[in-house]
């Protein structure tokens, strides 16, 4: 018979496998993208770069974060556990940053999950349920712009019918997915869904940015499908923090979408950097408790 001190045991070998695993994953596709790359090329495109853009770029992408911490706050007050905003913020990036600390042990949405229950006594099926639609909803937002923008480029434009037909089975799909969950979620479905639709529409002014930031806008909605597709494998817990995902989407997808394989990999690259970043800002929050001792 297991006993405690042989389940604990246990899981730390599955979380020291799994970094392990993404470890070499990681440099698998590190690997690939070097043997890939015109390094010169690559070095030449990087430093062409216009801050001044980059700063820009930033910019939207904290307003994305700072809206995605709103929308995870709509939906933990549905389930009727309230956080100022001032905290729910703190708490927020704190998870950002231990998504990057952490990323072969406790996740930043662990770490949130068990101070939540603590907090508020509320159930962890609750809380894994509000992490499910908070994520969820970044991709419904996500696959709809991606529909909305696939038949821009010229090559696309035959699969018009189906980005429309698609993107109609999308968005009713979705409702009904959120209508799943209970009235209490049904109800905040269209304003969890516009908060979504601006958090991608600020990283894709982000992604713009750095295009700008190249020089390279002439065709930027190849790179703007690119990131929208990044963005999906990126989530997949199979490297370190996304480290590399974002990259190899760029490069293999670069050849589809006709655009140069060193600009493509630079903005995967610096976007990276930029994310990385601000997620490093939530340190900060470390050092003392984010949430209040819990109500008596």
């Amino acid at each position: 018979m297991n006993t405690k001190a042989d389940k604990i045991m246990d899981s730390a070998l599955k979380s020291r496998l799994k970094l392990a695993a993404k470890l070499v994953v990681s440099a698998l596709i590190l690997w690939i993208i070097i043997r890939k790359l015109d390094w010169v090329q690559l070095g030449e495109v990087l430093l062409s770069i216009n801050p001044l853009w980059l700063l820009g770029g930033a910019l939207f992408f904290v307003i994305s974060k700072i809206i995605s911490a709103y929308r995870f706050n709509i939906l933990l007050t549905a389930e009727g556990a309230y956080l100022s905003d001032t905290i729910n913020l703190k708490l927020y990036w704190l998870g950002m940053y231990y998504n990057l600390l952490l990323p072969g042990g406790i996740s930043g949405d662990g770490y949130k999950v068990k101070l939540l229950k603590d907090h508020f006594k509320i159930s962890v099926k609750k809380l894994l349920k509000i992490i499910l639609l908070d994520r969820v909803s970044g991709l419904f937002a996500l696959g709809l712009i991606f529909l909305l923008l696939l038949p821009v480029p010229e090559y696309f434009r035959p699969w018009l019918w189906l980005c429309v037909l698609l993107f109609c089975a999308a968005a009713a799909g979705g409702y009904y997915f959120f209508q799943f969950f209970g009235k209490h979620i049904e109800k905040i479905f269209l304003i969890i869904t516009l908060k979504s639709l601006f958090v991608q529409l600020m990283q894709i002014l982000c992604v713009l940015c750095i295009i700008h930031a190249f020089g390279k806008s002439e065709n930027f909605i190849a790179y703007i499908l690119l990131f929208l597709v990044s963005s999906v494998i990126a989530m997949v817990p199979v490297t370190i923090g996304g480290a590399g995902a974002r990259e190899l989407t760029f490069l293999y997808g670069a050849g589809l979408m006709n655009v140069q394989n060193e600009v493509a990999v630079g903005i995967a690259f610096v976007f990276y950097l930029i994310s990385t970043g601000v997620a490093l800002y939530g340190v900060r929050y470390s050092f003392k408790p984010v949430l209040p001792p819990p109500p008596v």
